[in-house]
């Protein structure tokens, strides 16, 4: 059989080249890697992003990693005046960094509040316990990354 997968004369099931992997201490997600290589640029443009808006936030996710051994996404956030946003349960796996382009929030993790505004950069182990809040009297708008992605957002109510 693999005399005749090598020359083409016949192409294999999953199950065989599952088997063929398993025999020589392949990973099949491999094989398929490199039959498929993932473009080494990704370019997202306007009006092609992923997005996510409530009557108060909005998300729209700028770009993905398109190497999924360095996982990691960069979105647009806003927050209208007066809105909180952040995990019920705690924290996440993971880092979360951002840069604030317009308006003032309250970062919160753990029991520290900070008060961010333009021009502030940032960055926090997502595994405490964080929030946001706009505390300010415009929108509040960032840059925002998350590594690796945290894709709640995609799903507000």
């Amino acid at each position: 059989m693999l005399s005749q997968i090598e020359r083409g004369a016949v192409s294999p099931s999953i199950d065989t080249l599952y088997g063929v992997c398993s025999a020589l201490g392949v990973d099949i997600a491999d094989l398929f890697g490199q039959a498929c290589p993932r473009a080494p640029v990704r370019i997202h443009h306007p009006g092609e992003r992923l997005q996510s808006e409530s009557e108060r936030v909005r998300y729209e996710q700028l770009v993905s990693s398109p190497d999924t051994a360095f996982p990691g996404e960069m979105f647009l956030l806003e927050l209208k005046p007066h809105t909180k946003v952040g995990p019920s349960d705690g924290g996440h796996e993971g880092v979360e960094m951002g840069y604030v382009l317009s308006g003032t929030a309250v970062l919160t993790v753990e029991s520290n509040h900070y008060t961010i505004t333009r021009g502030d950069s940032l960055a926090f182990s997502s595994r405490l316990r964080h929030g946001l809040e706009n505390t300010g009297v415009g929108l509040f708008q960032a840059v925002w990354s998350t590594h690796p992605p945290h894709q709640d957002y995609l799903k507000l109510e």
